[in-house]
């Protein structure tokens, strides 16, 4: 469970900034982030419902599962621009 967690406050949020456009890259993942949270806002009760049919235990192991699953799809086929700068410098003779 804990690589599933470390993954969202540490890869995630690089990777958001990574697609965001530059006119929006100090919206775009916060919106994800709270597009998210009302998205994920039933899992408490399916998982609840889960726990109550399967146990405890699988229903994490379900959830868990599915999230390491759509983590290696978002990974797999997003686009990666590596080497991007996100500083751009003055050109050469401008002064300002």
């Amino acid at each position: 469970m804990q690589a599933g967690v470390q993954g969202a406050w540490g890869v995630i949020p690089i990777h958001l900034n990574e697609l965001s456009p530059d006119a929006v890259r100090s919206l775009f993942p916060g919106l994800g982030y709270q597009l998210g949270v009302l998205f994920g806002s039933p899992i408490n009760t399916i998982e609840y419902a889960l726990r109550d049919r399967f146990g405890y235990e699988w229903a994490l192991t379900i959830f868990e599962g599915v999230t390491i699953a759509a983590l290696v799809i978002v990974f797999a086929f997003g686009p990666e621009k590596k080497g991007k700068r996100f500083l751009v410098r003055a050109v050469s003779g401008d002064t300002s």
